[in-house]
């Protein structure tokens, strides 16, 4: 992590973000979920830019895989990709969170089981943005340095144990196990914060979200890859501002 932080608005994080995720080749509609699971993650005070990266460039070098496969295994529904070892998360994101609220609108209990996601905390985001209010989630994974990662959201609360925003960059593909309104492990009171997603999300309208520089640079180099030349093909073939009312 550099020393250099810099704040983006949330519009800022969604302008970059979702085009930065096309540039590493991901259609739009992927890019507006990963875009919204990284404002997520700012509400509860992790830095979005460096959550993007790793999954970034396991998307754009292709070791991670974007097909999804589902399958029961015992109580479990295990999540994994018939395409690469490790999952992309911003494709896993997207799909888990459905998947939750389809279930907790139904009033169910169920286990999901991921295998190896390029990032974690973006599975977090993408959840936390879905907005299931009506439903416990608990999520945890395996940390290298022996820990456990747990994270439960609550009627818009967030429970986060094991994890601190300076653990981030150290963070690896891990398995994520994912319960919905069932028994989880326990979180140590002493271990534990408490956020309310609310005022996480006032704080950065507010005050804007601090993002790591170096980060930041690397999201932007992504974001540049999705920008067409200005040069008069280009131009020809569609790229800029309309040039009539009929364009």
């Amino acid at each position: 992590m550099s020393e250099t932080l810099t704040p983006l608005s949330l519009n800022e994080i969604c302008f970059y973000f979702t085009r930065a995720a096309v540039g590493a080749g991901a259609p739009f509609g992927i890019g507006e979920d990963f875009a919204e699971a990284s404002k997520s993650l700012a509400y509860l005070g992790f830095d979005p830019a460096q959550a993007a990266v790793p999954a970034l460039r396991g998307l754009s070098c292709g070791l991670s895989g974007t097909s999804l496969s589902l399958r029961s295994e015992g109580d479990a529904v295990r999540v994994g990709s018939p395409d690469a070892p490790i999952l992309s998360a911003l494709y896993a994101g997207p799909a888990v969170a459905d998947r939750l609220s389809i279930e907790a609108g139904c009033g169910r209990e169920r286990h999901l089981r991921l295998d190896d996601t390029d990032q974690p905390l973006l599975i977090v985001g993408a959840i936390t943005a879905a907005g299931i209010d009506s439903a416990r989630i608990a999520l945890s994974w395996p940390l290298r340095n022996g820990r456990r990662a747990m994270v439960e959201l609550n009627g818009g609360i967030a429970t986060i144990a094991g994890l601190y925003a300076g653990d981030i960059v150290s963070l690896e593909p891990a398995p994520v196990d994912i319960v919905l309104n069932g028994s989880s492990p326990e979180m140590s009171p002493a271990d534990a914060v408490v956020l309310k997603l609310a005022e996480g999300r006032s704080k950065s309208v507010r005050h804007g979200v601090d993002v790591d520089e170096v980060a930041r640079s690397t999201v932007l180099a992504f974001f540049d890859k999705c920008l067409v030349p200005a040069t008069d093909r280009s131009r020809d073939a569609g790229a800029g501002a309309g040039l009539t009312d009929n364009d």
